[in-house]
């Protein structure tokens, strides 16, 4: 055993000490006995070694995060219908906080683990590529430390090199003695168009060299994460899914709709009374300002904002363009201008802040809109940018307030094309947990204002 698993294992059986004492904590806590409480542990123990989170896998944070969800989920229910529990109302109540306690708890371990060992828990990795593919999977490894990748370099296999020069270290022929000098845990084959066998003959360098090999599939964007891998006699098949929501998706998907639309709705009614004086005051306008949007199936629909602009804005804007070719461009890149004279003092707070979109849980209320969904944009961006084919594909679901590319750089996404490939992403693979994963990804985007303007 080298020292690197070692290391794995002691921290590994760290976390399973740490993980039982604060349960027995909590069962002390709680009046549960000894017996029940150690019974109990060992259901947690085998889930988390069956979706094999003792591992530190790299995996980027929202994957841990379902993991572990899915791991507590269980547990509780287990527990719950375990002879050693009676399912009264008290002891199921009581039983649920000890399961959310420990999750709240196994998070803040996980933490405090990655951040404090993570350098020596991190797997080297190198990536055959140096083409978009290699490049993309660096910029996802750069803002995801979580995943434990200690990216060592690359081994040049394309043409256009398309990654740092000096992180190149080497090319096809050399691979094995660079892994050898290098002590490469992992590698990542990033080469999408390789023929069959030029994989073959790089698998053949890397096998029986490294602990893991994962690969960048050609179909990457064309296929969904719900996809299987399924074994057809030694042939891999993948399938996938082409319904975009089932009857229980659409269910689910108002469900969390109609949670947080109502929630926002309050919210909105608390601002309204706060800053609505205020952006009256300004001008003497009115405080909500609806836009004509493109909603589902491309029907037109009103959507609710608080008027962050003048009265005139839209004389203003005209004014402008025809002044300046540079801001006219700026403009019809995004349709917004990031020092837009057009604001308003209060206008532009709100903006900062992002509190100018909670007018738009009317929308959600009313069933224009969704809490998550591709973007409602105008009329003119659907005819620059999106035309008919890719505007039908986007919009056979409702806009949302939020959607994969606000959520992964709201304004900051100025490419159209990258916008319609995340919201074209997002409908292929809808799910509760993804929805969740954009909202709290907005809300940590609006806590550090990034993108927002």
């Amino acid at each position: 055993m080298d020292n690197k698993m070692a290391y794995r294992i002691f921290i590994q059986s760290i976390r399973v000490f740490l993980q039982l004492a604060f349960f027995l904590i909590l069962s002390l806590a709680f009046e549960i006995h000894p017996r029940i409480s150690v019974r109990s542990f060992l259901i947690f123990f085998i889930l988390m070694l069956i979706e094999n989170l003792y591992a530190f896998k790299t995996i980027i944070v929202w994957e841990e995060l379902k993991k572990q969800v899915r791991v507590h989920m269980e547990f509780l229910a287990l527990i719950l219908v375990n002879g050693g529990v009676s399912l009264n109302y008290k002891n199921t109540m009581n039983t649920v906080l000890i399961v959310l306690l420990f999750f709240i708890f196994n998070l803040f371990l996980l933490r405090i683990l990655r951040r404090d060992f993570g350098k020596r828990l991190q797997k080297r990795l190198m990536i055959v590529g140096t083409g978009d593919s290699a490049r993309v999977l660096t910029k996802i490894i750069v803002h995801n430390p979580f995943t434990l990748y200690n990216l060592i370099g690359y081994v040049k296999t394309d043409d256009m090199v398309n990654v740092e020069q000096d992180k190149v270290l080497c090319g096809i022929d050399d691979i094995e003695k660079c892994m050898e000098i290098n002590d490469v845990d992992e590698v990542i084959i990033a080469l999408p168009k390789a023929t069959h066998n030029e994989m073959v003959k790089i698998h053949r360098k890397l096998e029986k060299n490294v602990d893991r090999i994962k690969y960048v599939s050609s179909l990457n964007g064309a296929v969904t994460y719900k996809s299987e891998a399924e074994d057809y006699g030694g042939m891999m098949l993948l399938s996938t899914d082409q319904i975009i929501m089932t009857p229980r998706q659409k269910i689910e998907k108002r469900l969390i709709d109609i949670i947080f639309g109502c929630i926002g709705f309050l919210l909105f009614g608390i601002l309204y009374i706060i800053f609505g004086f205020k952006i009256k005051k300004e001008d003497g306008g009115k405080i909500l300002f609806a836009h004509n949007r493109i909603g589902r199936d491309l029907e037109p629909f009103k959507m609710y904002k608080f008027r962050s602009m003048y009265v005139n804005a839209e004389d203003r804007l005209n004014e402008i363009l025809e002044k300046d070719e540079k801001l006219k461009d700026e403009f019809y890149k995004t349709f917004k201008l990031k020092n837009d004279p057009r604001i308003t003092k209060i206008g532009k707070f709100l903006r900062e802040t992002s509190l100018d979109e909670f007018p738009q849980f009317l929308n959600v209320i009313k069933g224009k809109m969704s809490i998550v969904g591709p973007r409602p944009i105008v009329k003119k961006e659907l005819e620059m940018y999106y035309g008919s084919e890719a505007g039908r594909k986007v919009f056979m679901v409702k806009p949302g307030i939020t959607g994969m590319w606000q959520a992964n750089g709201r304004s900051d996404v100025e490419d159209y094309d990258e916008r319609i490939a995340l919201d074209l992403y997002y409908i292929r693979n809808w799910s509760m947990w993804l929805d969740l994963v954009i909202i709290m990804k907005t809300i940590k985007n609006v806590v550090h204002k990034a993108g927002a303007y």
